[in-house]
Formats: C-alpha cells, structure tokens, sequence
C-alpha cells in the first residue's frame, strides 16, 4: 500500500514512468498499472495524458503527446502555445500547467547582468548550421553569426559559407554598420580565426583581429575558457534566433545563402520590434533611446582586411607573394621577414621595421617588382660569392653549359640568377642519370638549338633534353668507295668479253 501511494505521489508531480521506477526501483509496468493503463500502453502515451480529475477543461483539447515531442526538439515554448494552445487558453495558463505538471522541462537558472550603454557587446558563432541546396541539388550548410548590444540587448545575425577568417571578419564588419556605431568592448569566444592562444590574462590575438579592434577603437577581451556565462547574453540570443528561425522555416527549403541572409534579417527584425519581457519596450527602442547615442562613430574609411605571411628573402633580393615577386633590400638577403598583405599593398617588416613597401601585384601572372634603391650594382652582383659558386658548378658540368650561364649572367646577375640555378640543377641530374660521356654531348646541344632560337627557358632546355634523349645515334657512314670486280652489267670495262678483268665503279653521281 505504501508503494502504491509513493507511485501516485510521483504521478501527480508528473514524473514519467521511467523516473518512477528509476527512484522506486521497480518496473516500469508495475507503474502503469498504478496509473491506470494496460502493459500494452505506450509510456509516452501516459506521460503525455494527464489525469482527467487535475486536469482543466482547456488541457482536455490539447494534444499534449505533439506538444511535448515539440518541446523535446527544442522549440520555444512561447511559439508552441501560439500554434497549438492558443485557442484554448493563454500563454500564462498553458505555462502554469507545464510547470505543475511537467516541471523538470522548465528547470533553469539564471544569472542577472546589468551593463552600462554603449560599452559591451558579444559575438560568437550558432552551434547549430542552417542546410541550403545549391542548383546541381547538393546539400550545403550556412554558419550563422550572432552579435548583441549587452544594454539594449539587439540582436545581429549574418550567414556565412565557413568559420575562417575573412567571414569573421566581415561579419564584424556587418555588424557594426547594422549597430550604427562601435561598442567600447567586444567579446567574443576563443576561437582560432579571433584568438591564436588563450589566456587567462593576457590572450595572443590574431593580427589580423587586432587590427581590426584598432581601426574601429574597440577593446577585444575574450571571455574565458569553458566559462559561457562570461558571454552569457550571445548564448541566449543565438537560441532565440536559431529556436524561431527553426520554428517559423521548418518547412522551407532554402537555394543560396542569400535567401538564408534575408530569412535572417526577418527574423531578427521581429525579435527586436517584439517587448521585452523585462524591459517592458522593445529591443529596438530602447537601443535608440538609451544606448545608439553611448556608440563610438564609425571610422570614415573602410576596413581592409590584413593578411600576414611569413617569407624568406631569395639570394635574388626578392620574396614571392601569390605568383609574383617583390624586391628587399639586398642586406636581408636570406634573412626570415613578416609580410603584411592587404587590398592594394604588400609590406615587408623585420623585427617590427618595415623595409619594403610595393603596390600589390592579382593578375598571378610571375611578375618581377624590383625596386632599383633595393639591388646592388650589376658589376658587383656578378662578383659577389652566389654567381661565382654557379659558374664553378656550369664550369664542372661542361664547357657549353659554362659559356652560356657567364653570358646571361653577365647579361642581368640578379634577374638571371634563379634561371641559372635552374640550368644547372637540370644538366646536374642529366649527369647524375646518364652519365658525363651520354649526356654532356646532349646537353650542348641543347643549348646550341635553345640560342640559335633565342629560347633561354629551363623549361624549354628540359623539353629540348628529353626530345634528344629519345633520338637514336645516327650510325657513321663509310664515305671510301668500294670497288667490285667482275660485274658484268658495267659498260666499257671489258667485263663482257672477259670476265676474269676486274672493274671500277665509276665516281659519277646517280640520279635517285
């Protein structure tokens, strides 16, 4: 008997058969007898239908097995009760019942902030992706990029293809001109493309991050790590978003991501155009009365987004960006710099100098920046230690080969420098592989055909060696002229009448 008043106790609470029997310690069958259902009944079914004498009338005409499968998918309640209990009763009643007879659904706790206009602001990336289908009908995802004015608490959402950083970056962006203004601290999460290593106290901030924190005069403060509630106020806004956005295109089928974006936008529009349960006015409102005046103007000129590369300068006083090169000057000649890209121009920096300033080269096409100030003389470039160790190395290799690395560097050192290093190593391995006598011949005339073409090109002398290589030596023919005796067939040697004269063939050229 007391096992049985301990079961409808626990019934009444609104505990499932499985939590009953779990505290209990009995089966799962044993409670639905108590509750008044066969074995044959689904537990899901008995969960879902409450006992009709503490039920009221409204909660008879609810489908509460639907309403709860909405809730355990993670839909918002307020959304749930106007599409399902609206008619039935308000959103206060239908709240009250949850909580009285399901109240393990709505266990939270919350933590209660207070931040000054215009000071605070954080940004994170949604867990959850949005999927899109492209025009050949492959399945693709949207990341989703939330940012909120901690005072006001509006809300901005962008989609992006991918989490790398020139989307994080954008989305900065995007979301400062959506704000109107600059916020004096942003905080985001400790994620690659923001922070390359977190700290406590001091976090290494991504260059390119920082730049942007500086162009727009905003502190970045990472929150940190493993504590969320530090951004507690973005990880409420992106269940917000994400919960009504899922609810209200559950069954749209999104084809590009600027259908997402404009999804988005409505989205966003009705949360900040709707009150605010606490504040009493709505998101937007009180943005514009209280905090869009506290906002940091916007900078007069555009961000450019900053890349930085690590190169090492070539013995030809360059480095290569991208497919072209860019001049240094001579003195760093192999030394480690930091190259600074943006949209228009490429910066060189050593141990925090800049050395080198050139015009940033898209076309890919292998072009050569040289700065004149940057090289030294061509006299003194050719005697200098690198053209001399390559002429030694042609020198070894052969005498043609030697010939013809003296004049093109005599010709340009620097410009000449790296295709000679290209001729040598060419030649090197075609020694190494078919030996000094085989291919020391070819090689010369390989580079006899690629002079008298006027065709200096590494790739060239490869494709003239291979053509070479492939070629069969022509046997050496016998010029002496044999002569034959007793051939009956010649004129004039006498042959006809005896045959024991013998005969010359005679030196005349025969027509073919």
């Amino acid at each position: 008997m007391a096992e049985m008043e301990r079961i409808q106790e626990h019934i009444e609470d609104g505990l499932s058969d499985r939590q009953i029997a779990r505290s209990l310690k009995c089966r799962r069958s044993r409670v639905r007898e108590y509750r008044g259902f066969g074995p044959e009944t689904n537990s899901a079914q008995a969960v879902a239908a409450p006992t009709e004498s503490a039920e009221p009338a409204w909660a008879t005409r609810v489908e509460w097995h639907s309403v709860l499968e909405e809730i355990g998918r993670g839909f918002e309640l307020k959304r749930i009760w106007e599409e399902r209990v609206s008619p039935a009763t308000g959103y206060p009643n239908f709240w009250k019942y949850l909580n009285k007879r399901y109240s393990w659904l709505l266990q939270k706790t919350v933590t209660l902030r207070e931040f000054q206009p215009g000071t605070h602001c954080e940004v994170d990336w949604a867990g959850k992706r949005i999927p899109w289908w492209d025009a050949r009908g492959e399945r693709r995802e949207a990341h989703v990029f939330i940012g909120i004015l901690c005072h006001s608490q509006l809300i901005f959402a962008w989609a992006a293809s991918d989490e790398r950083k020139p989307n994080w970056i954008a989305a900065h962006q995007k979301m400062y001109s959506f704000f109107g203004g600059v916020p004096r601290i942003t905080v985001p999460d400790n994620l690659k493309t923001g922070v390359s290593k977190a700290h406590l106290y001091d976090p290494d901030l991504h260059p390119a991050y920082q730049e942007l924190a500086r162009h727009y005069h905003t502190a970045i403060v990472p929150a940190r790590v493993k504590r969320p509630r530090d951004k507690a106020l973005v990880e409420n806004a992106v269940g917000i978003v994400m919960r009504l956005f899922r609810w209200t295109y559950r069954n749209h089928r999104f084809h590009c991501i600027n259908e997402v974006n404009e999804a988005l936008s409505q989205v966003t529009t009705r949360i900040n155009a709707k009150a605010h349960s606490r504040f009493k006015i709505s998101r937007r409102e009180r943005f514009e009365t209280l905090e869009r005046p506290h906002l940091r103007d916007l900078p007069e000129q555009p961000f450019q987004d900053i890349e930085w590369k690590t190169a090492r300068v070539h013995p030809d006083c360059t480095i290569s960006i991208d497919s072209a090169t860019y001049s240094v000057p001579h003195l760093h000649r192999g030394k480690e710099v930091r190259v600074k890209l943006t949209s228009r121009q490429i910066e060189v920096f050593l141990n925090l100098e800049r050395v080198a300033l050139h015009g940033r080269d898209r076309s890919k096409s292998g072009a050569r920046h040289l700065i004149p100030e940057h090289l030294p003389p061509n006299a003194q470039a050719y005697h200098e230690a690198t053209p001399q160790n390559l002429l030694s190395q042609a020198r070894f290799i052969g005498p043609a080969l030697h010939a013809f690395i003296e004049a093109l560097l005599k010709e340009d050192a620097l410009g000449n420098l790296r295709r000679a290093q290209g001729f040598i190593r060419q030649a090197a391995e075609e020694n190494h592989r078919y030996g000094r006598s085989e291919a020391e011949p070819r090689i010369a005339l390989a580079i006899e055909q690629m002079s008298r073409f006027g065709q200096a090109r590494v790739r060239t002398f490869k494709e003239r060696l291979e053509q070479l290589r492939k070629q069969k030596p022509l046997p050496v023919q016998d010029r002496e002229i044999t002569r034959l005796a007793g051939n009956p067939m010649l004129r004039g040697t006498g042959a006809a009448q005896g045959m024991d004269q013998p005969y010359a063939l005679p030196l005349q050229e025969i027509p073919r």
